[in-house]
């Protein structure tokens, strides 16, 4: 299959649903809405043979509004070919899992929900895998207060401390802290 043709027989069925389309480097990601994304998953898994799911992560955004980007990579285990699919989940709304497409994202959504606090629908079990239970937060958004512990040094060197140097705007979202 050349890699166009899966693109765009995506294109022909799910044109609709997609948002962005960009290339990079030689590499694909397509930009689905946040409603449609596990549907163009699907089709992707299913028709297209993107049976291997490499890789799931976010990247989360305060502007324009606080937001987690998650990343799904695909790999066409037939062709080799490599995808990347992309949606926006707001702070306040869920993801669908994919755990029935890929049972190996599984791990990958419990990560995302532990370091993101992404809410992600359907999962048996969404709990902390990383941070300890009782952790406060969720440390790779980009909101999360810095945390200082006390350091000493010899010859007395004076440490800088991260509050001193990096300026803290706002509130914490509490919201989803307790989850």
């Amino acid at each position: 299959m050349e890699p166009t043709e899966f693109l765009l027989n995506t294109k022909k069925k799910w044109d609709f649903a997609i948002v962005d389309e960009g290339h990079f480097l030689g590499e694909l990601t397509l930009t689905i809405q946040k409603e449609l994304v596990k549907s163009v998953l699907a089709f992707l898994n299913k028709e297209e043979h993107f049976d291997v799911l490499t890789d799931l992560t976010g990247i989360d955004y305060l502007e324009p509004i606080k937001q987690t980007k998650v990343v799904y990579w695909l790999q066409n285990s037939r062709s080799f070919e490599r995808v990347r699919v992309a949606t926006y989940i707001p702070r306040d709304q869920m993801i669908t899992t994919v755990i029935d497409l890929w049972e190996g994202a599984d791990w990958y959504e419990r990560e995302l929900f532990d370091l993101y606090g992404v809410l992600i629908e359907g999962h048996p079990q969404l709990t902390r895998i990383l941070m300890p239970d009782d952790w406060i937060g969720h440390p790779l958004r980009k909101d999360y207060a810095l945390t200082e512990e006390p350091v000493e040094f010899k010859h007395t060197a004076k440490p800088k401390v991260p509050s001193d140097i990096i300026t803290y705007i706002g509130k914490r979202d509490q919201k989803y802290d307790s989850i």
